[in-house]
């Protein structure tokens, strides 16, 4: 069985943010219950996996999502909309300012909710082999090559940060990885971007689960 639990914030964490930890039991059946949550999109989207972890992956966290945005909203889970912008990144089809944003890795998901602006998400897991310096130039600008990342853990957990801030953004990830550099201040980051249309983000590590990374951001309204 799948649990999940609110984690705690960092206390300059707005109050308007909450991130939930989704554990998942990746051999089980997939549950009847969660998968006529979601609708034709979605179980079609889960069932092009091929293993079956993936499968549990996807329509688990959907279903999780689907009910804890119900929750907030008070409609039936299974009766929400969503829509997508041009890079993909989802937000509820109704009149609320509910953001919201998922990640899973591994056995974990995050789901992210707002109701201060655009919010990001992101979880890795360390146990994985990178060629840190190769794609690292890829992934890095040169100021934050200058952060020297020299181990696995520390390249994933400035790549959580990146990623998480870019899903914030709600832009396409692979195309503004040089745009913005994320410096690491303790839990905090600060965001250095070269473009004019950049909002302001704020960014933080968030605890996660041994030999994972994770990391929080949301969109500045004012």
């Amino acid at each position: 069985m799948s649990t999940i639990q609110r984690l705690s914030l960092s206390t300059d964490v707005p109050t308007n943010i909450e991130v939930w930890q989704l554990t998942l039991n990746l051999q089980m059946p997939v549950s009847h219950l969660d998968f006529s949550l979601l609708n034709e999109s979605e179980r079609n989207r889960a069932l092009r996996f091929r293993a079956h972890e993936d499968q549990v992956r996807s329509i688990v966290t959907r279903a999780a999502l689907r009910r804890l945005l119900a929750q907030k909203i008070m409609r039936q889970p299974e009766k929400l909309n969503f829509v997508t912008n041009e890079y993909g990144k989802p937000s509820l089809q109704s009149d609320t300012d509910i953001q919201f944003n998922v990640s899973h890795a591994g056995c974990f998901a995050l789901l992210a909710f707002s109701t201060g602006g655009s919010i990001g998400v992101d979880i890795e897991s360390c146990n994985r082999q990178i060629d840190i310096n190769g794609l690292g130039k890829y992934v890095f600008t040169a100021l934050e090559r200058k952060a020297k990342i020299k181990t696995t853990t520390d390249f994933i957990r400035h790549w959580v940060a990146k990623e998480a801030i870019l899903k914030a953004w709600g832009v396409g990830i692979s195309e503004h990885l040089q745009s913005i550099s994320v410096l690491h201040d303790s839990e905090r980051y600060r965001v250095v971007c070269d473009r004019m249309d950049c909002p302001t983000i704020n960014g933080w590590a968030i605890e996660a689960p041994d030999d994972y990374a994770a990391a929080l951001a949301v969109v500045n309204r004012d």
